[in-house]
C-alpha cells in the first residue's frame, strides 16, 4: 500500500491536509470524496514513485478554436468525475491536448496549482479563455463541484460554436456565389468583350441596345476597373480599421441589427448567446451583478454589450433588470419574459427557456433566407449570363442579316 499526501477542501471551504494510504491516486481521492472532501492535490508519500515537479512552459501563442476549449474542457471533466485529482487531469492535458497552445496553457495552471493558487485565478491570465469560465470555476471550488463547472462551461462553449457555424454557413454560400459570378462577369467584360468590339468595329455593323449597352459596360470597367478595384478595397480597409475601433464597432453592429431580413439573424443569435451565458452564470451561482459584467465582456454584439454594461450599473442602484434593459437593443419580448422571471424568482430558468427560443428562431430564420436567397442568386447569376449571351447572339445575327 503507498502513501499520499493529500490537500482537499471539506464541505465549508476551508483546506485539509493530511496522508492516506491507497494503492492508486484514484483509489485515494474516492475515499476522500467518501469523507466528504474534495481533493485538490495527491502528492506521493514514502513508498510511492515520485516524479519532478512540472515546469511553466513560457507563455507561447497560438491559435485555439472554440471546438478545442470545448474539447479541453470536457475531457478534464471526465477526468475528475473518473478520480483523477486536478494536478493529475491537468498533467494529462499538458502531455496529451492536440493544441501545444493548450498543452502549455495545462501546464501552467498545473504549476500554478501546484504553488497553492487557485484554478480560477491562473485561468484568469490565460487569454484563450473567456472571463466566465474562469467565474464559474471561482464559484465551483467553494462548493467542490469542479467538474460540474468544466462541463457546464464545455456545453456553453459548444453552442456558442454551433450559433457562429449557423450564422456563417448560411451566409457564407450566397457569398461564395455572388463573388464568383461577379468575377466571371468582370473577366469576359474585360477580356474577351474588347476583342468583339474591335472586330464589330472593323465591319461597321449597326449594333442592337443590348450589344452597345454591353461594350459601354465592358468599356468604362476596362478604363477605370483598377480605379473601382481600388475604391472597394479602400472601402473594406477603412471597414476594417473602423471596425478595431469602439465607436466604429459599435456603430457597425447597431447597423447590422437594421438590417432589412439579416438584422433578425444577427438579433436572434446575440439575443440566444446573451441569455444563454446569463442563465449559465446565475444558475452556477455566480450573483447577478457579476454575471451581467462577465455576459457584457462575452457578448459578440456591441450594441448588446454595452446595454448590458447600462443595465448593470442600474441593477447596483436597486433597479431591476427589465426596467435597465428598456431602450436598449433587446427586443420586447426579451424584456417581457425578464421581468416574468424577476418577479417570479426563476430568473436563470426564464432565460434558459429564452435562449431556447432565440436558438429555434435563429434556425427557422436562417432556413428561411437560404430558401429565399438561393433562387434570387440563380436569377440574378441567370440574368447575368443570359444577357452577356444575348448581347453575342444579337450582333451576330445583326451582321449575318447584312
Amino acid at each position: 500500500m503507498l502513501s499520499w499526501s493529500y490537500l482537499a477542501i471539506d464541505e465549508e471551504g476551508r483546506e485539509v491536509q493530511g496522508v492516506l494510504e491507497a494503492p492508486s491516486p484514484a483509489t485515494g481521492a474516492a475515499r476522500l470524496r467518501g469523507q466528504g472532501l474534495f481533493p485538490v492535490e495527491l502528492s506521493p508519500g514514502r513508498g510511492a514513485a515520485t516524479s519532478p515537479a512540472p515546469r511553466a512552459p513560457s507563455r507561447r501563442g497560438g491559435w485555439v478554436r472554440t471546438a478545442d476549449l470545448t474539447l479541453f474542457c470536457s475531457q478534464l471533466a471526465l477526468m475528475l468525475r473518473a478520480g483523477l485529482t486536478l494536478l493529475q487531469s491537468l498533467d494529462t492535458q499538458a502531455q496529451r491536448s492536440a493544441r501545444p497552445a493548450l498543452r502549455a496553457t495545462a501546464a501552467r495552471l498545473g504549476a500554478a496549482v501546484q504553488t497553492g493558487e487557485n484554478l480560477s485565478d491562473a485561468l484568469e491570465r490565460e487569454r484563450h479563455f473567456p472571463p466566465f469560465v474562469a467565474q464559474l470555476l471561482r464559484t465551483a471550488e467553494a462548493t467542490g463541484e469542479l467538474e460540474e463547472a468544466f462541463e457546464r462551461a464545455a456545453e456553453h462553449l459548444e453552442r456558442q460554436a454551433a450559433l457562429r457555424y449557423q450564422v456563417a454557413s448560411s451566409l457564407l454560400y450566397p457569398a461564395i456565389v455572388l463573388l464568383a459570378a461577379g468575377g466571371v462577369f468582370w473577366f469576359m467584360t474585360v477580356k474577351v468583350i474588347p476583342k468583339f468590339v474591335h472586330f464589330l468595329a472593323a465591319r461597321r455593323a449597326a449594333l442592337p441596345w443590348t450589344t452597345q449597352l454591353l461594350m459601354d459596360v465592358s468599356r468604362v470597367l476596362s478604363t477605370y476597373g483598377g480605379w473601382i478595384l481600388g475604391g472597394v478595397a479602400l472601402a473594406g480597409l477603412a471597414f476594417a480599421l473602423a471596425y478595431r475601433t469602439p465607436r466604429g464597432r459599435l456603430w457597425i453592429d447597431r447597423a447590422a441589427l437594421r438590417l432589412p431580413g439579416l438584422g433578425g439573424v444577427f438579433s436572434a443569435a446575440g439575443l440566444a448567446h446573451l441569455s444563454r451565458t446569463l442563465a449559465l452564470l446565475l444558475r452556477s451561482g455566480v450573483p447577478l451583478v457579476q454575471s451581467l459584467a462577465l455576459t457584457s465582456e462575452s457578448c459578440p454584439n456591441r450594441s448588446h454589450r454595452e446595454a448590458i454594461a447600462r443595465a448593470r450599473e442600474e441593477v447596483l442602484r436597486g433597479g431591476a433588470l427589465a426596467e435597465s434593459l428598456e431602450g436598449s437593443s433587446v427586443s420586447p419580448l426579451a424584456l417581457q419574459v425578464i421581468a416574468v422571471g424577476e418577479s417570479s424568482g426563476s430568473l436563470e430558468d426564464v432565460l434558459a427557456e429564452l435562449a431556447t427560443y432565440y436558438e429555434a428562431r435563429l434556425k427557422r430564420l436562417l432556413t428561411t433566407i437560404g430558401s429565399l436567397v438561393e433562387p434570387a442568386i440563380l436569377v440574378i447569376v441567370g440574368t447575368l449570363v443570359g444577357f452577356v449571351y444575348i448581347s453575342f447572339f444579337q450582333a451576330v445575327f445583326a451582321l449575318a442579316g447584312r
